[in-house]
């Protein structure tokens, strides 16, 4: 079966995300593009007998690899179009913005690649009194033009159509660009000598581009070219008073202008559109944070209190299945007692510990990838960038931190859409702060044993707390060892949309089941490794109730936990220090740790099972879905209530815990070293080639130094009165030695300027302070 390639291009906002999932469905594998972290989405389909793979490459505005002006994404999508790996591409044009998404059509165009103009949201543009004229565009462009509403998969059968009849085109002769005759002839003295090099399509391309001093073309082309065309730039520039940038870009406007005055009529009589009053509102001046807050807030009480209205149903049914109920077959297969509980308490707790983040987590990820569609998230970062222009950092930052409520890493990867490098770097440093889907999971079962009422306050003000130091790293970081202006906010804000409910929950589905691969990958073997450690003694027996303080496990923690007593660990709260050991394999595993480890506490030894009912386990689990969802008014008010575990086994482990921790302020202070400490392997392993080894390093010293002296803080404060000398020690020592960093962090910044050499930022090999 032959193999059609095509290319998904298109401007941010545009649709085209939507098209490829469209047109793939379920069908997509996510990797990363060779050397670099950026996400790269590949999906096939068959269609006609002819297999079709589609590639979704980074949104872009344009196709001018300029050093200084693009970001990483926009990297990667110029090179793989002009690398001509794909048989066609479809540009994805918003019908509602035709006059900006032309502009990268235009320099399609000079590539002569064949290409399919699928101009997207009709609907939308039609309710705006904006009539296309397909047809008369097609013949002007010289290209197919197909009409298509990617959200409602309509248009999509001619689209497929038309990518079969065109994708064996080798060439592509679409309209030409007319620019003025002076630079006309400066293209015609480069075009030659680009075609004895390169292909012959590509030739008039570079010929522009190189004169647009275009990084891609400049390594097509030798020094003496290079110069000759510099030359040119440098003659068109005194002659037309403008420079060469400006100089073409007006040049393709004038046709884009032209063209839609030929094809395009505009019917509306109304000037400002539903989104320019909701706009008003959303972001004004007084009102942007404070509905900012609520829209967060809310997302916490969908994701805890709706959420949790299953969570029951999940861990009951898990745990009847892969828990009790694989213990009562090993039990009745006869097998030894040590290996049972490895098995039920290893492998079983591990897949119920996955199995019941579910709820919780889909319903953050649903919430999310429904302000994403509706157009909110955009706007948010607008709202966020006026205070962070304020002290100094970049509000453009706050987008690819956003994407960490879900997960740190690809928030760390979406740092690549920043132009400026420092930026990149300050995003990257900034955004294991923002607490994700993983700590969210933490979060529910702590304030489910601690904080029974007003928990959903916790959670947000640990949110608030995450964002907070988060703003403080980057303002302590651009004065010192990123010293520099941060890169102005210029984003589009695209129409509101209500999202399309089916590709709202695939794009749910996507994240959700990411999600859970990574954490059952890290949390099952954990578990397993956990449950063994902690089921023999060094001597290599069997641990039992008089002796399960002697475990492997138990007594490398109790050397470890005096560390952690400052903040409120006690010496026989050890499982509480294998938790956050575990925690920097991956935060998800944290829960499982700690359900693992004071589940087996007083009770390790396999019980008879001789009351188990696998059927009566789960209608157990299904019976709790209608109770839950009758007491969600009433717990409206309190979700993480809604949202704690009721059956007897969960409350027994709450029990453990609470007792443990002693009370609130040492399980707060937990939360917030949980919060602030070094991310995941995953988070410093995408840092690491994001960054360099120097950057890393700083960043697990930082997060970790900061969690441990705001956890400490925090319960030496809250504990003052019991221990007053002590308690003073360790506040003026956490404060002593936060200024004597800062004054290092500023010491050596001073030393770098001092010696007149910039700090040394290369995000893809090296990056050093």
């Amino acid at each position: 079966m032959s193999l059609t390639r095509i290319a998904l291009i298109g401007n941010p906002n545009s649709g085209k995300s939507t098209l490829f999932n469209a047109l793939t469905g379920s069908n997509q594998k996510v990797g990363n593009w060779p050397g670099v972290t950026v996400e790269k989405k590949i999906g096939r389909f068959i269609y006609q007998s002819t297999q079709l793979e589609v590639v979704d490459l980074p949104g872009t505005y344009n196709l001018s690899a300029l050093p200084e002006n693009n970001s990483l994404d926009e990297q990667i999508a110029i090179d793989y179009i002009i690398s001509h790996d794909a048989n066609i591409i479809i540009n994805v044009v918003d019908a509602t913005n035709l006059e900006r998404n032309l502009f990268l059509t235009t320099q399609l165009f000079e590539l002569g690649v064949p290409m399919i103009l699928a101009i997207n949201m009709t609907d939308l543009a039609k309710r705006k009194g904006i009539m296309i004229n397909y047809a008369a565009l097609s013949a002007k462009l010289k290209c197919p033009v197909i009409p298509i509403v990617a959200n409602k998969q309509l248009g999509l059968e001619q689209l497929k159509l038309t990518v079969l009849r065109h994708a064996k085109i080798s060439h592509f002769s679409a309209n030409k660009i007319q620019y003025p005759d002076q630079l006309e002839q400066a293209i015609a003295r480069l075009q030659p000598k680009f075609e004895a090099i390169s292909p012959k399509n590509q030739a008039r391309y570079l010929a522009i581009h190189l004169l647009d001093n275009d990084v891609y073309a400049k390594r097509q082309a030798p020094k003496a070219l290079q110069q000759q065309a510099n030359e040119l730039k440098n003659i068109l520039e005194q002659t037309f008073n403008k420079t060469i940038d400006i100089l073409i870009a007006d040049a393709r406007y004038a046709f884009i202008n032209q063209l839609i005055s030929h094809t395009v009529s505009n019917q509306s009589t109304t000037r400002h559109s539903i989104t320019n009053l909701i706009d008003n509102i959303l972001l004004n001046r007084f009102l942007g944070i404070p509905i900012f807050l609520c829209v967060m807030y809310a997302m916490f009480l969908f994701a805890i209190n709706v959420g949790g209205a299953f969570q029951d149903f999940f861990d009951i049914a898990s745990n009847t299945i892969f828990v009790q109920g694989l213990e009562h077959l090993l039990l009745n297969l006869h097998f030894p007692n040590w290996l049972i509980a490895i098995l039920s308490a290893g492998i079983g707790k591990g897949i119920n510990t996955t199995i019941t983040f579910i709820p919780v987590i889909g319903g953050m990820f649903l919430f999310l990838s429904f302000l994403e569609g509706s157009g909110y998230m955009t706007r948010a970062a607008f709202v966020v960038d006026r205070l962070m222009q304020a002290i100094g950092l970049p509000g453009k930052s706050f987008v690819p931190m956003i994407v960490g409520f879900g997960c740190n890493v690809p928030s760390i990867m979406a740092a690549r859409t920043l132009e400026n490098k420092r930026d990149r770097i300050l995003t990257i440093l900034m955004s294991p702060f923002m607490s994700c889907g993983a700590r969210l999971a933490i979060f529910a079962v702590f304030t489910a044993a601690f904080f029974p009422k007003g928990g959903q306050n916790v959670v947000f003000a640990l949110y608030l707390i995450g964002i907070f130091v988060a703003i403080l790293t980057g303002f302590i970081l651009r004065k010192t060892l990123l010293r520099g202006h941060p890169a102005p906010l210029i984003m589009e804000m695209p129409a509101y949309h209500l999202p399309n409910l089916k590709n709202l929950l695939r794009q749910t589905w996507q994240r959700l089941k990411n999600f859970l691969y990574k954490a059952g990958r890290f949390i099952i073997p954990i578990c397993v490794l956990i449950g063994t450690l902690n089921a023999f003694t060094v001597e290599g027996k069997l641990t039992t109730v008089s002796n399960e303080q002697n475990s492997v496990l138990s007594l490398v923690a109790k050397d470890i936990t005096p560390i952690f007593a400052p903040m409120g660990i006690s010496q026989n709260n050890w499982p509480a220090t294998v938790g956050l050991l575990t925690g920097t394999l991956a935060k998800e595993v944290v829960v499982g740790t700690l359900n693992t480890l004071y589940s087996q506490t007083g009770h390790l030894a396999v019980s008879e099972q001789s009351n188990f009912g696998f059927w009566r386990g789960i209608q157990a689990a299904f019976l709790s879905i209608p109770t839950n969802i009758t007491s969600l008014g009433s717990s409206l008010g309190n979700p993480v209530l809604a949202g704690a575990p009721t059956h007897d086994v969960n409350q027994g482990v709450l029990g453990v815990m609470y007792v443990a921790f002693g009370g609130q302020a040492a399980a707060f202070a937990y939360l917030l070293f949980v919060l602030l400490y070094v991310p995941c392997v995953s988070a410093m392993a995408v840092m690491l080639r994001e960054l360099n080894r120097n950057w890393t390093i700083f960043s697990i010293c930082w997060t970790t130094g900061l969690a441990y002296g705001a956890a400490t803080f925090f319960y030496q404060i809250v504990t003052f009165k019991v221990h007053p000398l002590y308690s003073s020690c360790w506040l003026i020592g956490i404060v002593a030695s936060f200024l004597i960093t800062l004054f290092t962090m500023r010491s050596i910044a001073n030393h770098h300027q001092h010696k007149a050499r910039p700090l040394r930022i290369n995000t893809i090999n090296s990056v050093s302070p």
